[in-house]
């Protein structure tokens, strides 16, 4: 069992009597309708709390019929009824400011932060109350995104933004009247950067603060010296802080009293007895000379949150060295030991069931990796995040922790933190235990989704147990060495056990085809120098390898990948070597073949790349395409010029590398969708770029030079910047007009040739066809290493039927006449990748622009771009119900192009800000033009983000383009995990949250076209 997040019902009354008679009461207390009144009673029956839901709901509605003279909206009662029976603070929060009943009536109401409008506050008072009435609105708006479904991340994301809003309102409020009374800081002003930065640290620092976390800060300033009145910044800056504490954490800074968070400053320098703030220079000196194991630990997620970022950006820059150091060293792991102990001894000391404290809690899943984080992260920068399940995927694609140990802790973490937010959220305490009342632990179960407390507390000690024995095992996990060794394990590696023996084993492990993959074993046994042959040098490396199997998201397709490697080897005995004299390698080889069948054969047909994996956490997160050029062209640079199948070939290899560095730091979470596309579409335009100069001077040896020059223009998504791992190259050939050389950049010819012709007297059309077909051959060639891209060209002028390339004057011509609203929709997206840049700017500001953006009937453009929509969503997305495509299905990618290209083609003319290739871009122009409202604009954004990250997944998990989601089963469990989702009902949950997405998506889409 696991915990959906949504709160479940009925729970039975408690004191029916005591119902019926408020019942009675509910239309003239709140002056609800009769029908409505009975809406509301059965609402609260249904709920996970049916007295406390009826109780809070009609006092908060009673307080809003006698403060406005009217009765909350019917639209608001499910939201009401559903906090009131979660959280006895929220009800009374809403009884006391019954106008926040009225926004639980929007059902969008929980997906939007609330703006904190704390300017123009005169004095530190009104500013106190502002923030409190504010975090009163948020908490209320966070806990119903909570309870009706929201991830633990969101919700602990919301929560921190709200202190990070909160302390940012308070350092520029009172910055200001210091400025005033004292004058600036010396070099700074008073309207501009103060200097002086909260650093949020622990699970503010994390973005993982929960409903009734302390907010852990410390303060820091840039550097000493005096302000334009004399006072010394230490004292400016000490008074600054104390302010700004009061003002979020001092019940006495409001007359209604109450805190935004409560303010901890326990984790600064020398703690209570150290100064309220530090410069950066002085927290050098500290942690130089002072600093303690347990403080890296408190270092580790310190983010700046408040006031000026860049100071606080630059401290933490200095304190780096402290934090993550260089070498791995035995004095790390005896202070890891010793931490560990202090951990289990507060475990053992808390009573009851203890979320956060207790055996296989909250704190041993965090302890477990930011120990192994402090340990690896000095060498590998890759592993310096601050959120615990960002750190897990991290840990797993550096090879130090397995698919089940990420997969357990993770889902573990999940549970425990949302069960947190359960027990916190009925009274706002900072409480973490499970209520000993058997009532309240029935309550609390159900309005965590369980449907009933035994099966709660069944569900938490499975995970307990997990995180538990994750726990024990830490000092071997950090030492870099496989766990102990399993008999199961040891007995399917026998390489003189039969099939039978190995199935059996298998079986054990979890393996799904025990048989298939017992033969498979069997065919490492026969292969000489493999860890599994009789005469292997390395014969416990076998049972290593299958126990990193069975832990692989799909042990049984990790296990053939493994054949196929050692099988085309002619010499296994070397892989075994390097396997054997680095476990994280081995590691986090079985997870890729086990998680991703796109990296796992890219690394069977190309295992020289496996010795990236040796050197992974070297490899940068981020090439810019000027690095990705240079680094191309000097590889190409030290082959003979005359070498094209090597140049090819290198090429080749040069892709093979950064699509697998990209992929690797992907599947790791470490790139944004944004940051993946990219460095997609900038290695092939690198690519591109040298097939079209190799063509050009290969083609020019035979047909001579020419006074006209080419521009290799980019459409589709690599004309956005937004290619996945299997798009196409969408590509358009343009050639200038015979009198080019006025404005082509390339070197004119000693002999001027005929107009129309090379100076060896051939055609322009001609050669250009012949550079176009060679460059388009140099891409699609197979060669050992592979393809490099399959070409389109479909999207020229008249489509397969055109020329393969077109003069400048033969697009002036087409474009003047023929073109078609579809062709105006491809050329929004078109950009020079190679060849003269000079030829596609004229040929844009002449052609392209006034042809895209020429004037447009708004409703036939609608009409016609919707009759397209319908024909590819009927013909090709072959959606039916549980069926879905990504793509092209209805709410699908496709909708969200169409939109941002409809408002562009609309509006383009008048707007030239919004004219952007990229789809994010677009939107984002186009909503800060005012066209496209803040709604759509966040439902077509957000929409564009999953599912651009879900055709990721989809096609990084399979080797294959493919945009359909899988329907149910243990591959749909597979992609719902690699998307970051937990739990047996991991894939339930992914499928609920595509549906929403892409109806939010479809709704946006019409409100767009219509």
């Amino acid at each position: 069992m696991h915990a959906s997040g949504k709160a479940q019902g009925p729970g039975g009354w408690e004191d029916a009597e005591r119902a019926g008679a408020l019942a009675a009461r509910i239309p003239a207390e709140t002056g609800l309708s009769a029908e409505d009144a009975r809406a509301l009673f059965d609402l609260c029956a249904a709920s996970a709390d049916p007295d406390g839901a009826l109780a809070g709901a009609t006092r908060a509605l009673a307080a809003h019929y006698e403060r406005f003279g009217g009765p909350g909206a019917r639209e608001s009662l499910p939201a009401l009824v559903l906090v009131c029976a979660a959280s006895k603070f929220l009800a009374a929060t809403l009884a006391a400011r019954p106008r926040l009943i009225d926004l639980l009536a929007s059902r969008r109401f929980a997906q939007r932060p609330m703006p904190l409008h704390a300017h123009g506050r005169t004095d530190a008072v009104s500013l106190a109350r502002r923030l409190r009435r504010h975090k009163q609105a948020e908490v209320l708006r966070i806990a119903l995104l909570d309870l009706s479904g929201g991830s633990v991340s969101d919700v602990t994301r919301a929560l921190s933004k709200l202190a990070a809003d909160a302390f940012d309102a308070a350092v520029q409020f009172h910055y200001r009247r210091l400025c005033a009374q004292h004058g600036p800081p010396h070099g700074r002003r008073a309207n501009g950067p103060s200097g002086f930065c909260v650093l949020g640290m622990g699970k503010l620092g994390g973005e993982e603060l929960n409903f009734s976390s302390d907010a852990d800060v410390f303060y820091v300033y840039d550097k000493d010296g005096k302000t334009a009145n004399g006072l010394d910044h230490f004292a400016f800056y000490a008074r600054l802080a104390e302010a700004v504490t009061a003002s979020v954490g001092s019940p006495q800074a409001a007359p209604d009293g109450g805190f935004v968070f409560r303010v901890d400053l326990d984790l600064r320098p020398e703690g209570r007895s150290g100064p309220i703030v530090n410069a950066i220079r002085g927290l050098e000196l500290y942690y130089e000379a002072q600093g303690a194991a347990w403080e890296r630990f408190a270092l580790l997620k310190a983010r700046p949150i408040a006031g000026d970022l860049e100071t606080g950006d630059e401290a933490l820059r200095r304190l780096l060295p402290f934090v993550f150091r260089k070498y791995f060293d035995l004095k790390a792991i005896d202070e890891m030991r010793r931490l560990k102990a202090r951990a289990e001894k507060e475990a053992a000391r808390a009573s009851g069931i203890d979320l956060k404290l207790g055996k296989g809690g909250i704190r041993e899943i965090e302890f477990f990796v930011q120990a192994l984080q402090l340990l690896h992260g000095g060498r590998d920068p890759n592993l310096r995040v601050r959120g615990t399940l960002k750190a897990l995927q991290r840990l797993l694609y550096a090879g130090i922790i397995s698919s089940r140990d990420r997969d357990e802790l993770s889902e573990a973490y999940i549970v425990l933190r949302r069960l947190e937010h359960r027990v916190q959220m009925v009274a706002e305490r900072q409480t973490h235990s499970i209520p000993d009342d058997p009532a309240e632990r029935e309550r609390l179960a159900r309005r965590a989704g369980y449907p009933n407390a035994e099966e709660m507390l069944a569900d938490l000690a499975v995970h307990g147990a997990h995180v538990e024995a994750r726990f024990r095992d830490l000092l071997h996990v950090a030492g870099g060495g496989p766990s102990g060794e399993n008999p199961f394990a040891a007995a399917a590696a026998d390489p003189l056990a039969g099939d039978d023996e190995r199935a059996a084993a298998l079986a054990e492990l979890g393996f799904d085809q025990p048989d298939a993959s017992a033969e498979e074993l069997s065919r490492l046994a026969r292969k000489r120098g493999t860890p599994f042959a009789p005469d292997s040098a390395h014969a416990a490396l076998g049972a290593v390898l299958v126990q990193e199997l069975a832990v692989a998201p799909d042990p049984d397709q990790a296990l053939r990948h493994l054949t196929d490697l050692f099988g085309q080897m002619r010499n296994p005995a070397a892989a075994a070597d390097m396997l054997a004299a680095s476990p994280r390698t081995a590691r986090l080889l079985v997870s890729l073949f086990g998680s991703s069948d796109f990296l796992g054969r890219s690394l069977l047909r190309h295992p020289e790349l496996i010795d990236q994996l040796v050197h992974r956490g070297s490899a940068p997160l981020v090439r810019e395409r000027d690095d990705l050029r240079n680094d191309l062209g000097n590889r190409l640079a030290a082959l003979p010029s005359d070498d094209v199948e090597g140049a090819l070939t290198e090429l080749r290899r040069f892709r093979n590398e950064e699509v697998l560095r990209i992929g690797l730091h992907d599947i790791a979470g470490a790139l944004s969708v944004e940051q993946v596309t990219r460095q997609l579409s900038d290695l092939a335009d690198a690519c591109v770029e040298r097939c079209f100069a190799m063509a050009v001077a290969e083609i020019e040896k035979r047909d001579g030079t020419s006074a006209a020059t080419m521009a290799v223009i980019a459409l589709g998504k690599l004309g956005g910047r937004e290619l996945g791992y299997h798009s196409d190259l969408d590509l358009l050939f343009l050639y200038s007009s015979s009198n080019a050389s006025a404005f082509g950049s390339g070197p004119s010819p000693a002999e001027p040739a005929p107009p129309g012709e090379t100076d060896r007297h051939v055609s322009n059309h001609e050669h250009f066809a012949r550079i176009a077909q060679r460059m388009i051959s140099h891409l699609t060639l197979p060669l050992r290493e592979g393809a490099l891209y399959r070409i389109d060209t479909r999207l020229r002028p008249s489509g397969s039927a055109g020329p393969l390339v077109i003069s400048f004057e033969a697009l002036q011509t087409y474009h003047a006449r023929e073109a078609r609203l579809w062709e105006r929709q491809a050329l929004l997206r078109a950009r020079p990748v190679a060849g003269d840049e000079a030829l596609f700017a004229r040929a844009y500001a002449q052609v392209l622009d006034p042809s895209i953006f020429r004037s447009v009937d708004r409703s036939e453009a609608a009409k016609e771009m919707l009759a397209m929509r319908e024909r590819m969503e009927r013909e090709i997305a072959d959606e039916s119900a549980g069926r879905y495509n990504s793509k092209l299905g209805r709410g699908g990618l496709v909708d969200v192009e169409f939109a941002a290209q409809f408002l562009q083609l609309v509006h383009g003319a008048e707007n030239p800000r919004v004219r952007q290739a990229s789809t994010p871009l677009a939107l984002d122009a186009l909503s800060d033009a005012g066209v496209l409202s803040p709604q759509d604009h966040a439902a077509l954004s957000k929409g564009y983000r999953f599912l651009r990250r879900l055709e990721s997944r989809l096609r990084i998990v399979r080797d294959r383009a493919v945009d359909r989601l899988p329907e149910s089963g243990k591959e749909l469990l597979r992609l719902a995990r690699r998307m970051g989702y937990s739990g047996a009902k991991a894939g339930e949950e992914l499928l609920a949250e595509y549906q929403k997405t892409s109806e939010e998506v479809r709704a946006a889409f019409l409100r767009v076209m219509t």
